[in-house]
């Protein structure tokens, strides 16, 4: 039985480089990502470093083995989310107290303010997505309608066998089949580009658990009266603010009890109780994202609560854990 010719390697007509020395794969690498250390753990095997690299406006895809069995500290990469998905062997992966076995199955997410140390196995080849940081804080910020207050982080761990997972794929691999065609990735795709990145990006906070997913579980009905949008989006930009009922019904153009009417109607809430999830949706975010270097007080004063013993009692109603057990939390850390 005739042998399946091999399909090559996605990205191919993108090579960066091909080296069988370590010190020239660190620094070209180096110049793509951040700095780190690239050290070979077995002088048995074959070291065989290669890149394949698109860049679009936010987001690059890259191809990337390294052949041996080597180790990769960048420390914190500060600047970009990197999200590494073996097609071939396996990877130990930390980042922060999160440690990661990947593999085919189990991709990775480095979040940026954390230190990262790899293992990619022999035989071990990635499809990499680097994704700038301040990109999916603001694609966050804008389907949320709301300043977030502090880094968004993503947990570590992508199980890649989840239905959503899987449709996240079948998109970002549309992007690679479309990069490889030269449908995108180019000088003449700017504003297609742009839409496609913000896609993927969407999508990816959709199904990847993170510390502003409770935000994101809670979007406003976009068929909804004017009136809706209009308050929703005065709650949104005056959380952290007092504000009366009667405010917020001039603000939106119609009268308390009207209000209160289409709230009810198209929410299944009154204006203060969308209010107050609002807030308390917004200080388990900052909650997370902190990992108790923020006291409670402050995330409190932070989310628009001006009571602390009240603040806690709610939180707790409504997350069944206290806002100090939120803050001691290893998911994201």
């Amino acid at each position: 039985m005739m042998a399946q010719p091999q399909r090559p390697p996605p990205l191919s007509d993108f090579r960066r480089f091909q080296t069988f020395d370590v010190d020239a794969a660190r620094d070209i690498v180096a110049r793509h990502f951040c700095s780190h250390k690239l050290e070979r753990q077995s002088s048995d095997d074959r070291f065989d470093a290669c890149q394949h690299r698109v860049s679009g406006e936010h987001v690059s895809l890259n191809y990337l083995r390294y052949g041996g069995d080597v180790t990769i500290e960048p420390g914190e990469l500060t600047r970009f989310f990197l999200i590494q998905i073996p097609l071939a062997g396996a990877a130990e992966i930390t980042n922060g107290c999160q440690v990661v076995a990947s593999n085919p199955q189990t991709a990775s997410i480095l979040n940026p303010d954390r230190h990262t140390v790899m293992r990619w196995h022999s035989g071990c080849e990635q499809l990499l997505v680097q994704i700038d940081r301040q990109f999916v804080d603001d694609v966050a910020s804008r389907i949320t309608g709301m300043d977030l207050g502090a880094r968004l982080r993503f947990a570590p761990e992508f199980l890649l066998r989840r239905p959503e997972a899987h449709q996240w794929m079948r998109k970002l691999w549309g992007l690679v089949h479309a990069a490889e065609n030269g449908e995108l990735f180019g000088s003449d795709n700017r504003t297609s580009q742009l839409y496609l990145e913000e896609e993927l990006i969407v999508s990816l906070l959709e199904v990847q658990e993170n510390t502003a997913s409770v935000l994101l579980s809670h979007e406003t009905q976009k068929s909804g009266p004017a009136i809706l949008k209009r308050a929703v989006d005065m709650i949104h930009d005056r959380m952290r603010e007092d504000f009366s009922l009667i405010e917020l019904s001039n603000h939106a153009g119609t009268t308390p009890r009207n209000l209160q009417l289409v709230f009810k109607r198209e929410m299944g809430l009154t204006p203060v109780q969308y209010l107050q999830t609002c807030r308390l949706n917004l200080a388990r975010h900052l909650l997370l994202a902190r990992n108790g270097d923020l006291p409670v007080s402050d995330v409190a004063e932070l989310s628009g609560h001006r009571h602390l013993g009240r603040f806690s009692v709610a939180y707790k109603k409504r997350f069944g854990e206290s806002p100090k057990a939120t803050a001691r939390s290893r998911v994201f850390c």
